[in-house]
């Protein structure tokens, strides 16, 4: 999908394009295309719990499910994994110094 995305918006070369993901599968599918991959541990799939559900559970808890998750995105390959799509601005300044010392993912 990433591939097809990229094609349909002409973006070139794939080091110029980032994908977010918020699961195994996804962070997979943007390694194998030569992307960036940013995984979102607390806020996606691997914890699977919504800001309601989150706010119910000890914070200990909550603190554990987020860990196993950016365990299990990183151990995928994610270059970067974060909680939430409010920390990629961050990540994407972050890769963009990297593309300038002409790092690749």
């Amino acid at each position: 999908m990433v591939i097809s995305n990229m094609q349909q918006a002409r973006i070139f070369p794939p080091e110029a394009v980032v994908k977010v993901d918020d699961t195994k599968p996804g962070i997979s599918e943007g390694l194998n295309a030569g992307t960036w991959t940013v995984g979102l541990a607390k806020t996606g799939n691997e914890v699977g719990l919504n800001l309601k559900e989150l706010n119910a559970l000890p914070a200990d808890e909550v603190k554990r499910k987020v860990e196993k998750a950016a365990d299990g995105l990183a151990k995928a390959g994610a270059h970067y994994v974060v909680e939430s799509i409010a920390d990629v601005p961050a990540v994407i300044n972050e890769i963009e110094q990297r593309l300038r010392m002409g790092d690749k993912p």
